[in-house]
């Protein structure tokens, strides 16, 4: 489905955080939205996401309005965040993490599941099964059963990222995925995310700082600068174009 952004306005007290931003993402298109420190990235994710309502404008993902929502029913909506600060639960496994992400997604009543009658049963190994795809598309095998709290900070952005698409998203929000990783573990966090827009068909928003990284990756990229639109296009658009050249030091 596709992501409509229209005229979107959102102020703090005197400061203007977004300024009449107008995307529309197509239905499983990965854009990405570039820009300094204060641009508005993460106030336009905060939005989308129901963590701020704008004071303006319209946001739509289908015909859903995600205005109306709040964060809880995000999930419900097939909406799914990844975070830039890892989420994950120390104590708990991998294999048990990514369950968590199914939670909206459990069908049978409380009362079966304490009961362990037959239609909880059922319920739970067809979300383990998926559960284990996931765990399996990601490469998290040999590290299922292992508590998140003693894995490297590479292998936690994956789980992250599994926990997001055991939630059975249409739309990803992918915030600053790349923060903290080193050159090899970017490059496999790329490839994951490029497999997941060309064999799932999720409309993917990526925000990040690591231009070569959104170069590589998006359909699309959209510049904000001081909470408004300045610049979009393709990468090769974005990566000749002036304004983006002296932000981030590169040569035309």
């Amino acid at each position: 489905m596709e992501l409509r952004v229209d005229d979107l306005g959102l102020r703090f007290a005197g400061l203007t955080a977004l300024d009449g931003v107008s995307l529309t993402v197509p239905s499983g298109a990965l854009q990405a939205v570039i820009g300094p420190n204060g641009a508005g990235k993460t106030s336009l994710f905060n939005c989308i996401s129901g963590v701020y309502q704008p004071q303006r404008g319209s946001l739509h993902f289908g015909d859903v309005d995600l205005r109306s929502l709040r964060p809880h029913q995000m999930a419900g909506a097939g909406v799914a965040r990844m975070f830039q600060n890892l989420a994950v639960f120390p104590h708990l496994t991998v294999l048990e993490n990514l369950l968590l992400g199914r939670h909206h997604l459990w069908r049978s009543s409380w009362l079966a599941d304490v009961l362990a009658l037959p239609a909880s049963r059922r319920e739970e190994v067809r979300h383990r099964a998926r559960v284990e795809e996931i765990i399996e598309f990601l490469d998290l095998e040999a590290v299922r059963k292992t508590p998140a709290g003693v894995l490297p900070y590479g292998v936690l952005k994956r789980v992250e990222l599994g926990r997001a698409l055991a939630m059975e998203p249409r739309l990803l929000l992918l915030d600053e995925p790349a923060a903290g990783l080193n050159q090899e573990e970017t490059e496999d966090l790329a490839r994951y995310l490029l497999d997941v827009h060309e064999e799932r068909g999720i409309t993917m928003l990526l925000i990040e700082h690591d231009l070569g990284f959104v170069l590589d990756l998006a359909d699309r990229v959209a510049v904000l600068d001081f909470g408004r639109l300045v610049a979009e296009g393709t990468p090769d658009e974005i990566a000749a174009n002036p304004l983006v050249q002296a932000a981030y030091g590169v040569a035309g």
